[in-house]
């Protein structure tokens, strides 16, 4: 798990460091919870990212751990899990990519004396500009990151596991570059910790080098031709988070008026000439919706119809060991059809069955002591406990309290008592005061059906990612590019998505397709007198 998951200290502005606190004596508090997720010591309070509070007026909400404890195992025991009816399971790890990105520090690991005062501040504040794809850039001597041009990233290859002339014996341009001992040489170390946002990052490589490549034949060359790359290359990543992520998993209305409304009316704001914070009650309870979405199963490729998540982990350098290969095997890159939909544009193409992610809501599939290196913890490998006890330690309001802020409606004790974890609900008193992060979950299963978030997660998930955006160096929402629409080719003019990004890349399925075993052969029924089309759906 990346550390800035892991951590539980936090900087918040005006407050300084919080957490870890001790905690009972059982071991099984937050203080566990903190040692198990190995938090550094204390950092330097210059060089810390920084957080914030949205609702700093309102109470610190704060129930006592073995409430939070048995919520937290309830959640990861839930006897039913749905598939979402229509979300495509890449944007779970889409939305990872983007949280690395949100977070990524440049400055980590770096001695102050080789940074300039602009990249310090930088790196303690978040933005949404591809720094997790691009590092420091390529102006930096020999950086890894960058081919002997300086322009195109580099991309890795896979190792061939199988005969010569078959996909899985052929070396492909489908891994992340790694150097001698196998780890990946890319611009955010987390992008490798699972094989599926480490596919997404590679995608992105992609798209930087085939937008540089299109460049190049316009007569760009050298400096002028990376910047204007990256450009692109950022300007398109934010339209697809900002118009093809976001309304899959909030209300797109809410999300239209934050945009709509003047910055200085907005409850998330950043003052003139201050770089932006990370509002806690998003990165601690609204955007961890993601943990709701993840499945325990994926149909990956032809070769591996159902990886499990371990298998996920285990096939980077980040979790794992790449099994034991000095790069990805050629058998386990991604096939991007299961995992997106591209509407009409493969044509008649026999296609697989595609990935949808869980439904947004309680019920979590996600158990880390089923991950590499969590067997042990106990209760403290609960991802759903480490959740809880990270929002008492920090002291978010609860759901409700924020709910009422808002002026939205705010869920019912029978709303919140009903499913299976009505019970510890009731015990602990959270049928009225409910932890932020369970809140937001439970509104997007009451009132949308699991299919996305309800008013307080949008409001809080809308706040941030418009005013991250506004503030990013490069910025779609900047009265400069107020009118600019992707230009990049797509199956709809104007807009860009992530499936127009992976048909552009021209990456969709490198291993082929298997046809014979898996196109979906159609079913031929006679029907009899006195059939109905029910009758028939039920045979079938």
């Amino acid at each position: 798990m990346s550390q800035k998951h892991g951590t539980m200290a936090h900087y918040i502005v005006g407050e300084g460091f919080v957490g870890p606190v001790q905690s009972g004596a059982n071991g099984q508090g937050a203080d566990a919870v903190s040692r198990a997720a190995a938090a550094p010591a204390q950092p330097d309070a210059n060089r810390a990212f920084r957080f914030s509070r949205m609702f700093p007026d309102l109470p610190r909400f704060r129930p006592d751990e073995e409430g939070l404890i048995a919520l937290g195992l309830a959640m990861e025991d839930s006897p039913e899990l749905h598939d979402h009816p229509s979300l495509p399971a890449g944007y779970t790890y889409f939305g990872q990519f983007v949280d690395h990105d949100i977070t990524r520090d440049l400055t980590d690991g770096l001695p102050s004396g080789v940074l300039t005062e602009e990249e310090i501040e930088q790196g303690r504040s978040p933005s949404l500009d591809l720094d997790s794809l691009y590092g420091r850039g390529p102006d930096r001597e020999t950086n890894p990151l960058y081919e002997a041009d300086h322009v195109q990233l580099r991309i890795g290859r896979t190792f061939p596991v199988g005969a010569p002339g078959t996909p899985e014996g052929t070396v492909l341009t489908s891994d992340l570059p790694r150097d001698n001992e196998g780890k990946a040489v890319i611009g955010d170390p987390r992008n490798d910790e699972n094989l599926a946002v480490a596919q997404t990052h590679m995608a992105f490589l992609k798209l930087h080098n085939v937008v540089a490549a299109q460049l190049a034949a316009l007569g760009y060359f050298g400096h002028e031709l990376f910047t204007r790359a990256r450009l692109l290359t950022t300007l398109h990543y934010q339209w697809i988070v900002l118009h093809d992520f976001l309304p899959r998993i909030m209300d797109p209305a809410v999300l239209r008026q934050v945009i709509n409304t003047d910055p200085s009316q907005r409850i998330f704001q950043v003052q003139p000439g201050d770089e932006p914070t990370m509002p806690i009650e998003f990165s601690v309870a609204a955007y961890r919706l993601g943990h709701s979405m993840i499945r325990d199963t994926y149909s990956w490729n032809r070769f591996f119809p159902e990886a499990t998540l371990a298998q996920l982990f285990q096939f980077t350098k980040g979790s794992g060991d790449l099994a034991g290969l000095p790069t990805l095997p050629s058998n386990w890159p991604i096939d991007w059809r299961r995992f997106y939909d591209y509407g009409n544009a493969l044509g008649a193409e026999a296609l697989p069955a595609m990935n949808r992610t869980r439904t947004i809501d309680t019920a979590l599939a996600l158990n880390l002591r089923n991950l590499p290196g969590f067997e042990h913890l106990g209760p403290q490998a609960s991802l759903a406990v480490r959740n809880l006890l990270r929002g008492r330690l920090l002291g978010l309001p609860s759901g409700q309290d924020v709910a009422n802020f808002l002026g939205a409606v705010v869920l019912t004790p029978a709303q919140l008592c009903h499913g299976p974890h009505g019970k510890v609900i009731q015990k602990y008193g959270f049928d009225t005061q409910t932890p932020l992060w369970y809140y937001i979950l439970k509104e997007a299963e009451v009132l949308n059906g699991g299919l996305q978030l309800g008013p307080v997660g949008s409001r809080i998930m809308a706040e941030t990612f418009v005013g991250l955006i506004e503030n990013s160096r490069t910025s779609i929402l900047a009265p400069a590019y107020r009118y600019w629409r992707p230009m990049l080719p797509a199956q709809r003019p104007g807009h860009f998505t992530m499936a127009d990004l992976l048909l552009l890349v021209n990456e969709l399925n490198p291993l082929g397709a298997a046809i014979e075993e898996e196109a979906v052969q159609p079913v031929i029924h006679i029907v009899k007198p006195g059939e109905s089309l029910r009758m028939i759906a039920a045979e079938h």
